[in-house]
């Protein structure tokens, strides 16, 4: 995939585009490309795939709460898994939020990536907000500009509805089965290995205490975790706590705390990916030590490596 980040420097050669911020690539997102591609086939046109180097969101927000779905590493290799020729990453900016949906498909979609036919989510919106602006006017617009704009249909999963929002919910309450299967895949998150308080050595479970690479991605609802722990290419099975270990600290500080079963080595400095493969039980206060250790050598023995 040839990602590009200066719109300047796109060739000018006509294509077909869809456009979005991709939080996630979920099922919905990949059914949205595959029309994409088959439009742009009937046309005998490239495809273009136009998503931005933040999320939209942390432009207009001072201090946002976690929310985001991936790093944008693992954003654009989830993109790049999906066969689209190109993508253009725009950055989005104060000069771009304030262009109205018209100019923003003169300038960009039009003037300067040659959009011919503009796929859209059946729920996206781009541009200024504008009082009465959705489709119909998108539609309006690209036909004075010689651009052809569709609504993909609603991809929904059962009786799921699939949406990025939809995802954030399940991870929220903790329905890691849920957000699998809304997503296609299991959620994970990606971080460097990190020096914690090694309480868990001096009870003989040691864990690596994880740094996530994207300080804003959303964490699964506090509690336990069986995960699948990728390792120097090697995948292990093992347990993860998200919260902050009121058995051992009162500081209400939170941590990702990863122990790895039949892993013997120093993982300091490490890259870890960790995919979530089911809830185990909920954070809570030991009344001691010992009833802590009774309890992690439970949560070891519910899994099946």
């Amino acid at each position: 995939m040839d990602i590009i980040y200066d719109i300047h420097n796109c060739s000018h050669c006509p294509t077909v585009a869809t456009i979005g911020s991709f939080d996630g690539v979920h099922r919905g997102h990949v059914a949205m490309i595959e029309e994409t591609k088959r439009r742009a086939a009937a046309a005998g046109l490239p495809v273009t795939l136009v998503t931005f180097a933040r999320h939209p969101r942390l432009l207009f927000e001072r201090e946002p709460q976690p929310f985001l779905l991936s790093s944008q590493t693992v954003r654009m290799e989830r993109i790049a898994a999906t066969g689209v020729e190109r993508c253009v990453v725009l950055d989005f900016d104060s000069r771009m939020a304030a262009l109205r949906a018209e100019e923003f498909m003169t300038k960009i979609l039009s003037e300067q990536l040659n959009v011919k036919l503009l796929v859209l989510g059946y729920d996206h919106r781009f541009g200024r907000p504008e009082p009465g602006v959705g489709t119909e006017e998108y539609v309006a617009y690209g036909r004075k500009l010689g651009m052809e704009v569709v609504r993909a249909e609603r991809y929904d999963e059962g009786e799921l509805k699939v949406s990025s929002s939809q995802v954030r919910r399940a991870l929220s309450a903790g329905d890691i089965e849920r957000a699998a299967t809304l997503l296609g895949y299991r959620y994970s998150i990606s971080g460097r290995v990190i020096h914690g308080a090694a309480l868990g050595r001096t009870i003989g479970f040691p864990t690596a205490n994880i740094e996530l690479d994207e300080p804003l991605q959303l964490l699964p609802l506090y509690g336990v975790y069986e995960v699948a722990v990728s390792v120097n290419g090697r995948e292990y099975a093992g347990v993860i706590n998200i919260g902050t270990k009121p058995t051992v600290t009162a500081s209400g500080r939170l941590s990702v705390e990863v122990f790895i079963m039949d892993f013997d080595g120093n993982l300091y400095g490490e890259q870890l990916t960790v995919s979530f493969v089911r809830r185990i039980r909920d954070e809570r206060k030991f009344s001691s030590l010992d009833e802590l250790k009774q309890q992690i050598n439970k949560d070891i023995a519910s899994i099946n490596p």
